[in-house]
């Protein structure tokens, strides 16, 4: 496979098995996200990927393209405390911006309406994403916006606590714009409902060992790991609440002991769940 960015040099002291630092890390995601954002707007509040428009369109696919590189952008800036060689997070600041100016109008930039999953739910999906990434740069993206910016940021997040998720791991897109919300001091009772409302649906869903279920009765799926342990723990972390980590975090920790069986030597994963059938 051809990697179209350089590497660090291996270093097999630090890591032995692999030589895999986080400097290989950090150039694999600047390298993936300057490949994505040659597809931006010029806003940059939605990234066009090349391909086949999904079923929710080619407006939320933008969306999806901005909010999931996000992610991407935003544990790399945070987890190097900062640090920001590329400008991401202007990048992001600007198409932030530009995409909540006028939500749901038919232009080159605008992002489109959270509405209820069986309506145009998609963007619900990726206002988590989004949500995420302003919290792990609130320091450095956050705190830097304009008020005005700041606020149509918020009245955009909030269609995800006024409109109906799907009845599955969607509980969490939510509680996590909520999370974020409460931690930069826009909380109210919305906000503290979907919290409370997530974290009790997670408690009816745990079957043990590790393993909640996508909803009600045996709707297991890869999302275990990606979606139902990762968004209640990095809540935990990053608001701070022990009580939440110390009961989740085995839970967790029980996932990961057994997770590696279900990939094959040579990475395939077991195809089961909606998200891989």
């Amino acid at each position: 496979m051809s990697i179209p960015f350089d590497l660090p040099a291996d270093d097999r002291d630090l890591s032995p098995h692999t030589g895999y630092t986080r400097a290989h890390w950090e150039a694999v995601a600047d390298g993936l996200l300057g490949a994505a954002w040659r597809w931006a707007t010029p806003g940059g509040a939605l990234l066009d990927l090349p391909g086949r428009p999904s079923a929710s369109g080619v407006r939320s696919d933008g969306l999806e393209g901005y909010a999931r590189t996000f992610l991407a952008a935003g544990f790399r800036v945070a987890g190097a405390g900062g640090a920001d060689p590329h400008g991401w997070l202007e990048r992001y600041a600007r198409g932030l911006a530009a995409g909540t100016r006028a939500p749901g109008r038919d232009d080159a930039e605008s992002w489109p309406l959270i509405l209820d999953h069986h309506v145009q739910g998609q963007p619900m999906v990726e206002s988590a994403s989004v949500a995420l990434g302003l919290a792990l740069t609130r320091p450095w993206l956050w705190d830097r916006l304009d008020d005005a910016v700041r606020d149509r940021a918020e009245s955009w997040l909030r269609g995800a606590l006024t409109h109906l998720p799907s009845p599955n791991n969607w509980y969490l897109f939510p509680f996590t714009v909520a999370s974020f919300l409460e931690s930069v001091g826009r909380g109210d009772e919305a906000t503290a409902r979907a919290v409370e409302r997530a974290l009790g649906l997670l408690e009816t869903w745990y079957r043990g060992d590790g393993w909640y279920a996508d909803g009600d009765g045996r709707a297991f799926d890869h999302y275990n790991g990606w979606a139902l342990h990762l968004y209640p723990l990095l809540h935990a972390h990053l608001t701070g609440d022990a009580a939440l980590a110390d009961r989740l975090g085995p839970r967790l920790r029980a996932h990961l002991e057994g997770y590696a069986l279900l990939f094959g030597g040579d990475g395939a994963p077991v195809h089961f769940g909606r998200s891989l059938t």
